[in-house]
């Protein structure tokens, strides 16, 4: 039975993996589709009247007058790229500077053209860290604003702001600060206010703004995602795979798509608005937006593929009732499990990388949260490295899923003392299943036996070996940090030593269970087969994942020892029974 849990959690692993194999993304067509502008203001709609992103006076249509004269309105929301159109007037950059960002603001637009994180290396340049990790691609910008009223769009995000400092430095005696960019309308008459607020430690910028001028009238702005995150990893297609956008609406459902699955040229609208947050993410960094606890929600999500690949065009929607202006927070950082859990407050930020398939992730995702909080617990009180870390918890697990395997064991000799007994009811009945079975349940309750009490136990523990398979494959902790001859715990052990200890550990503990045990010709090929499954399996696997599961295996020796004793004096009592039962029978006769 112990053999068939394992070949079960092999087949699943391996299902998990040969998905992506056997069901590649599409591959993208050659030349870009032109999106249609009657399908882009078909799409703003849809989103608007599924999502509610328009509330009050913003919904309801305004005078014939255009809310701002002069301006440069346009009758549709397009999304066309940031690089396009841009004025040839030079846009000035005002830098950010806190103890864990360097932010870089552009005039034009009042968008954000740099986001380098100061705690975290990139490695793109030779597999070295060279500078700090960069979140904005190169040309790309995210922020940058398009404001709608009724049927107008006025794009503001190719205009020339001006702003009330050239730089902004935070330290601890001046831990917090603001930038005000503005943009005057050509009339005078009105006027956009965009507000950024900084604060030391803190991964997060909030984001206020308001239209001046137009009356008592709602309106909605359209502001933009960018176009993907950049990559910082060293295996940049490990990266890309997990690059994608994620929301969450009202009901708690989150939801996730990869870039490269976005249709190219099709404006397509994120399903299930209004959203609590949205983002964009890969593996380890995610720039999220996240909606105001007292404030709109985001209405929607228009996102539209482009030609070259792991990118795609994203603006996001928020409404502005009248006699308001509009709010938000932006998280440019880390997937750091304690920061995006503070920031969703209640919100499930933390969640933003979700854990395997969706039918799993009600039980993944609450045993995640638990592990993370253990592993860091450990790293910061008992100030171990995470190499160090992981070995420890390993040995943990093990004492802690003890009795579950203890049990499952005792299970287990008790079927084997049963064993010579069910053999003669087999023979017996060989021609009378019905009677066969009746038997077999009375001989099972007459000696206590419960024939599923040596699987059950072992299937227990599989959630949280899901839990820490998704654990180990995308924990930021883990980015970078080497361990005795490991470069980088993410990574796969250059030298397939831990790989190679963990299938001789597996195929050690095997050796050890068939000890006192009648193994058959297929419980043999597993045992010998199985290590090799694994090993191939996990050789490219992060270091530290096979780190945990030969350190798993090891700790699992002893009590696996101690049991093979205990089932080789179960045979023997088992093999005394039947020999006595045996000569009873031949001085019978």
């Amino acid at each position: 039975m112990e053999k068939r849990v394992v070949l079960a959690v092999v087949l699943t692993i391996g299902v998990i993996f040969l998905s992506n194999i056997l069901f590649p993304a599409p591959e993208r067509p050659p030349g870009r589709v032109a999106a249609d502008s009657a399908l882009v203001d078909q799409g703003a709609a849809r989103s608007e009247s599924e999502a509610g992103a328009v509330e009050g006076d913003a919904a309801e249509a305004v005078d014939e007058e255009p809310a701002f004269p002069d301006a440069e309105v346009e009758g549709d929301v397009d999304v066309a790229p940031e690089s396009a159109g841009l004025s040839e007037e030079p846009a000035d950059t005002v830098t950010v500077t806190t103890d864990l960002v360097t932010l870089r603001f552009s005039t034009r637009g009042a968008g954000l053209i740099s986001a380098k994180l100061l705690d975290y290396e990139s490695y793109t340049t030779n597999g070295t860290a060279q500078h700090p990790a960069e979140l904005v691609r190169d040309g790309d910008r995210v922020f940058g604003y398009r404001v709608v009223v009724g049927g107008d769009t006025v794009r503001l995000d190719e205009q020339a702001f001006t702003v009330d400092r050239p730089d902004l430095a935070l330290t601890e005696s001046h831990p917090r600060d603001s930038l005000v960019f503005r943009y005057p309308f050509p009339s005078g008459s009105a006027e956009f206010v965009v507000t950024y607020r900084f604060e030391l430690n803190s991964y997060l910028v909030d984001v206020a703004g308001r239209v001046e001028g137009i009356g008592d009238r709602g309106y909605s702005i359209l502001t933009s995602l960018g176009r993907g995150l950049k990559t910082n990893e060293k295996n940049p297609q490990d990266d890309y795979r997990q690059l994608g956008y994620v929301v969450r609406n009202q009901r708690g459902g989150i939801e996730s798509k990869n870039l490269d699955k976005v249709d190219v040229g099709t404006l397509q609208v994120a399903e299930g608005g209004p959203f609590d947050w949205v983002a964009v993410k890969n593996k380890y960094f995610v720039i999220a937006l996240v909606s105001r606890a007292e404030g709109p929600q985001f209405g929607g999500m228009l996102v539209m593929g482009e030609p070259a690949e792991h990118t795609a065009q994203m603006v996001v929607s928020l409404p502005a009732p009248a006699g308001t202006g509009f709010g938000f927070q932006a998280y440019l950082g880390p997937q750091e499990y304690s920061r995006l859990e503070a920031v969703g407050r209640s919100r499930d930020l933390e969640h933003v990388n979700p854990y395997g398939w969706r039918w799993m992730r009600p039980i993944i995702r609450p045993l995640v949260g638990i592990v993370m909080v253990i592993l860091q617990w450990m790293h910061n009180f008992l100030g171990l490295a995470y190499g160090w870390v992981l070995i420890l918890f390993g040995v943990a697990m093990r004492v802690v899923l003890f009795p579950l395997y203890q049990k499952s064991m005792r299970a287990q000799l008790a079927q084997m003392q049963v064993q010579p007994l069910m053999k003669e009811l087999q023979a017996k009945y060989k021609d009378e299943p019905q009677k066969l079975q009746s038997e077999m349940m009375k001989l099972y309750k007459e000696h206590n036996v419960n024939p599923l009490a040596g699987c059950l136990p072992m299937l227990v523990p599989m959630p949280i070996l899901f839990a820490l398979f998704y654990v180990f494959q995308s924990t930021i902790e883990f980015r970078g940090v080497p361990f005795l001859w490991l470069p980088d715990l993410s990574l796969k052990d250059p030298f397939y030593i831990i790989p190679l200890l963990m299938g001789a550990s597996m195929f050690l503990l095997s050796w050890i269970g068939q000890r006192g045990m009648e193994a058959n010709a297929q419980m043999k090929m597993m045992t010998y087969m199985m290590p090799v499954v694994f090993t191939v399996m996990f050789a490219n696997f992060p270091s530290g994942l096979n780190l945990y599961y030969a350190t798993s295996n090891l700790a699992s020796l002893p009590q696996q020892l101690y049991l093979s004793k205990e089932r080789k004096a179960a045979k023997k009592k088992a093999d005394q029974h039947k020999a006595r039962a045996e000569k009873d029978a031949g001085g019978g006769g």
